[in-house]
């Protein structure tokens, strides 16, 4: 058996790993573990290459990182629309081409995930085998836990249909739900091949078998961090709060809704996040990391901004780069219409320009004019923040049969959206409170990377507004069996050079 050549950034990665150039041993496609035990530096080293991948970008200017599959999966979503077909970035998403076997965006997504999960289990082994491993060293797994459930979490709502019920369980090889095989898994215990010490391929498993790995990662992560009591230097680091937001999502994709309300709640009580209050939705512009709504974030400096290719780039007119160039992106206008005057959210979007979210995603130089606008390209970047976990608590505890919780958790986030709506949620069924809660899902979390797996996990349809340069008017189903587009194909590379997936060939 052949050992597995995943798709490569793996290279880069070494090098962000070691902090020095590399060995001239290093010349394969995978870091080995005996070439990662050879890399020099510490602990912190070891999880600083992984926090790199986050946001380097390549010589292709719509693959940037994080932020760039978190555009590309909200345009695929079609709750954000191009509204221009302009120099090419992203149009794969538009079109609903990114998710085919063949689609460069694919495998740029399998390979951006499946590089920092091999480099985080062979960090993870170097860290288990030391006989006395100090408290930095127990926070550095941590870490690398984290990180490898975040992509692990990533792929398997990406690469998985969301279907809960056996409607097309035919077309999806007699699998739907929690049992469709989507990836495989590669952890710290998988076998490696004697001759190239690379990590000898595993067969796709089931989506439930994906999460199960996501939850024993973080929950080992959370009881590491608690015995380290691990004080995170910078946002970019995750920590326990991250691991216990991850776990929470986990909980509640796989559908373990009292699990993922208490963990959501745990997040929510510790103190340490703000929600962005009614007042200041239309002041902050999303542009810094040490907004209190903001769990997990970059510091966007010089030495680390990507300048063109990067999410103000593509996202904000007031960027010197595609968006302010005519390759706009705004919220689907049906969606738009939705949204009473009375949220405050009403006010991040402009009608004028096609519902470009000038008020959400902005540079604060506000500059319009070409000696104006922000060329630092020096905006922070967000990963996660606090609103999402009262959207989790919310949305698990209806689902857990636990409406009380759900409307009070609901009417503290409404709070500082829209006080009219708020008014109005202890009147609401189990059913209406569903249906707000995926409101909110949508409105609040435009442009961050959240759509398309809320799409998969509430179903059904929805109308295509016409600012989409492609299909405007348009239905979309949340999983369509006769053409699939919303759901991420193993890649061809991947599925032809994998002898372990055989199965998937029949």
């Amino acid at each position: 058996m052949k050992s597995i050549k995943i798709l490569s950034l793996v290279l880069a990665l070494v090098v962000g790993l070691s902090g020095c150039s590399l060995d001239t041993e290093m010349t394969g496609a995978a870091l080995t573990q005996d070439q990662y035990d050879k890399l020099p530096g510490t602990a912190d080293g070891s999880v600083l290459g992984l926090y790199s991948m986050l946001y380097r970008s390549s010589s292709n200017h719509g693959y940037f990182g994080q932020k760039s599959i978190d555009i590309a999966t909200d345009i695929l979503s079609g709750d954000m629309a191009m509204t221009a077909n302009a120099y090419g970035w992203f149009t794969d998403c538009e079109q609903q081409q990114c998710a085919s076997m063949t689609a460069g965006r694919n495998s740029y997504i399998w390979s951006y995930y499946y590089t920092i999960i091999l480099n985080a289990n062979a960090a993870i082994r170097s860290f288990v085998a030391l006989e006395n491993p100090n408290d930095n060293q127990k926070a550095a797994l941590a870490q690398c836990l984290t990180m490898r459930a975040y992509c692990y979490f990533n792929l398997a709502h990406l690469y998985s249909p969301g279907l809960t019920d056996t409607e097309s369980k035919d077309y999806f090889l007699g699998n739907t739900g929690l049992d469709y095989l989507c990836v495989p898994v590669y952890n710290e215990n998988s076998a490696t091949n004697e001759k190239t010490g690379l990590v000898v391929e595993q067969q796709v498993v089931s989506t439930s078998t994906v999460y199960e790995q996501v939850i024993s990662d973080l929950n080992w992560a959370v009881a590491l961090f608690d015995e380290t009591g691990f004080a995170r230097s910078s946002k970019l680091y995750v920590d326990k709060d991250i691991a216990n937001a991850y776990l929470a999502y986990t909980y509640l994709q796989s559908q373990n809704y009292d699990s993922a309300y208490v963990v959501a709640q745990r997040v929510i009580d510790s103190g340490n996040y703000e929600m962005i209050p009614f007042e200041k939705l239309t002041t902050t512009g999303f542009s810094d990391q040490n907004d209190p709504s903001w769990m997990w974030a970059l510091d966007v400096t010089i030495e680390n901004t990507t300048a063109l290719a990067s999410f103000w780039g593509h996202m904000d007119i007031h960027t010197y780069s595609y968006a302010f160039a005519g390759a706009t992106k705004a919220m689907d206008d049906v969606l738009f219409a939705s949204i009473p005057e009375t949220d405050g959210r009403f006010n991040w979007f402009d009608p004028n320009q096609k519902c470009l979210a000038d008020y959400k995603f902005y540079d604060k130089a506000r500059g319009v004019k070409s000696d104006e606008i922000d060329r630092r390209w020096l905006n922070d970047l967000v990963f996660m923040r606090i609103e999402e976990m009262y959207l989790v608590a919310a949305e698990a505890a209806v689902r857990a049969g636990k409406s009380a919780e759900a409307k009070e958790v609901l009417k503290t986030f409404l709070a500082e959206r829209d006080e009219t709506v708020m008014a109005t949620v202890d009147g609401m069924s189990n059913d209406e409170l569903l249906t707000n809660i995926y409101y909110n899902w949508r409105v609040e979390m435009y442009g961050e990377g959240r759509a398309l797996m809320t799409f998969k996990r509430f179903g059904g349809n929805k109308l295509r507004g016409n600012n989409h340069y492609y299909k405007a008017g348009e239905q979309m189903n949340a999983v369509d069996p006769s053409n699939p587009v919303l759901l991420f194909i193993i890649p061809y590379g991947e599925y032809t050079n994998n002898l372990a997936n055989n199965e998937l060939k029949k």
